[in-house]
């Protein structure tokens, strides 16, 4: 019998250290980078969208008041993590200012109309007392038990 490794032995290895350290100086430049544009990134989502902003830091305060310990380890991270955390801020102010230009038109359509105009309604049929006690007359067969159940004398006498 021949005995053959499934393993890619040293080179993959290799390779995959390689890969890690290739990786790891790629996130550690990119992490200076956003450290240094960070500032930028919070005054243009307060610009874009200050609702982002503001949204976030009530998410941050509800966690703090639900779980503390939880909001204290989240908001430490957020503080650590300060490029990430601005960089967030950004694309999320970003995804409000989408929100509203795709669903803006949606909206504005029912705004409150202008003084004199009518507003459109629908009348709706209110019930009378008379159409309630209607519906109290009805009568309701019980349903059945299925045929599959013995009779209730016989499980008596099983029990016993």
């Amino acid at each position: 019998m021949i005995y053959m490794r499934s393993g890619g032995g040293w080179g993959c290895l290799l390779i995959g250290a390689l890969a890690l350290v290739v990786l790891f100086y790629f996130l550690k430049v990119l992490l200076r980078v956003l450290y240094l544009v960070s500032p930028v990134f919070i005054v243009a989502a307060i610009l874009l969208n200050w609702r982002a902003v503001w949204d976030t830091l009530r998410e941050f305060w509800a966690l703090l008041v639900e779980r503390p310990f939880m909001g204290l380890f989240m908001t430490v991270l957020a503080a650590v993590f300060y490029p990430i955390t601005a960089l967030y801020l950004f694309l999320r102010a970003l995804g409000y200012r989408q929100m509203e230009q795709v669903f803006g038109p949606l909206f504005s359509e029912r705004s409150a109309p202008a003084e004199g105009e009518y507003i459109e309604f629908e009348e709706i049929e209110s019930r009378s007392n008379a159409s309630a006690s209607a519906i109290e007359e009805i009568d309701i067969e019980p349903i059945p038990p299925p045929d599959d159940l013995p009779p209730a004398d016989e499980s008596k006498h099983r029990s016993e």
